[in-house]
């Protein structure tokens, strides 16, 4: 998120918007502090500073709509921000336990990186619009703060904060029966897990997350939340040089330990942080990459399970598998190449990553 308020001069950090009075008054007799807008003028209440917001700005506070909670850091940027109709992030951790060998985060940040502290997470929750459509629990690795995760998703669930929820995890927390046990008892309604699993034997999958015996630990805890009934699980794949040829062996894996899944999303890489590290390892163009998994589509499909692919650009999937790409990558994060702006189909892609332009800008393939 690179959205900011130039002029910003407010002495707190987390704000509800507010676009009517009436509602503003209330919010702040709820104990809220507020930023009110009203023209192109902000007001921080009960701080009673202004300061003005540009077009752009005002255009970006709208689409958030009444009542949208506002991180504001020290440097004037929106840290984040929780909108009703928005597909919001709660951020929780840089850290992980794995250290996966295509990931678009460099190592030193899972390793040492910045978790949000708990009362800011707290706060932020408090801060919340009630009945959002859509929050996405993400990291690193969000376990990694352990049962304060617990406590999280109750305040969700005792608030009403969402509609749907989707947590990405690497799942390996789950192996434990105990922490199963837990969740199914504080997780909120309509809640997808997203699992990443990069093989269909110990030896690839923990040679990608270079964590040994993630495999068993994430296969043990798909299979132990499955059994809970309470979440819907989605299987990610990320493609990589690394895992490509066993794609077929993987689908049939799925197919055959996990027939009730939601949903398996192939996933094109990120080329940041390890993954650019360790770009001659992991790297696969992606055309070569969709010759792999199409018939691992052909597999899931043919039993039943719902596929999808993700930030992949039209012109690397054969036409008919166009209807399974999804617009999957953050809005800020796309780009075209020089060669799309001639596209027929542009308009219909989800583009790629900003970060992988460079390996993939000169291979693109207008669609004429």
């Amino acid at each position: 998120m690179n959205n900011m308020l130039q002029e910003f001069n407010g002495a707190n950090y987390i704000y509800k918007l507010s676009f009517d009075r009436p509602m503003a008054e209330g919010y702040v007799s709820a104990d809220f502090n507020t930023l009110f807008i009203s023209d192109m003028t902000a007001t921080l209440l009960p701080e009673n500073k202004s300061f003005n917001v540009s077009k752009e700005e005002l255009k970006y506070l709208t689409s958030l709509g009444e009542g949208a909670c506002l991180e504001i850091n020290s440097n004037k940027k929106i840290a984040s921000a929780f909108g009703i109709l928005n597909d919001n992030t709660l951020y929780i951790t840089d850290k992980c336990n794995s250290n996966c060998i295509m990931c678009p985060m460099a190592e030193p940040a899972r390793r040492d990186g910045h978790t949000v502290p708990f009362e800011i997470q707290d706060e932020l929750i408090r801060y919340m619009p009630c009945g959002m459509e859509h929050i996405t629990i993400t990291g690193g690795e969000p376990f990694i703060i352990k049962e304060k995760l617990f406590d999280i998703l109750q305040q969700l669930k005792t608030g009403n904060k969402a509609h749907s929820y989707l947590l990405l995890s690497n799942g390996r927390v789950f192996a434990s029966h105990e922490y199963c046990h837990k969740f199914a008892e504080v997780v909120p309604e309509d809640f997808l897990v997203g699992i990443p699993l990069h093989g269909p034997i110990p030896d690839i999958h923990d040679a990608i997350s270079q964590a040994p015996g993630s495999f068993i630990q994430t296969t043990a805890g798909i299979k132990n939340l499955l059994a809970t009934k309470m979440v819907s699980i989605e299987i990610r794949i990320v493609v990589s040089k690394l895992n490509s040829k066993y794609l077929v062996q993987l689908a049939e894996y799925i197919v055959q330990n996990y027939p009730n899944v939601d949903s398996v999303k192939f996933m094109g890489m990120e080329m940041l942080g390890n993954a650019n590290v360790n770009s001659d390892k992991v790297w696969i163009p992606y055309e070569e990459a969709f010759k792999y998994i199409s018939p691992a589509i052909d597999i899931l499909v043919n039993n039943a399970i719902d596929v999808a692919i993700y930030n992949f650009p039209l012109c690397f999937v054969e036409r008919p598998y166009w209807n399974l790409c999804a617009n999957s990558i953050t809005a800020h994060k796309i780009k075209y190449a020089e060669a799309c702006a001639n596209c027929k189909e542009k308009n219909a892609c989800g583009g790629m990553f900003t970060g992988t332009d460079r390996f993939l800008a000169n291979s693109v393939k207008p669609i004429l």
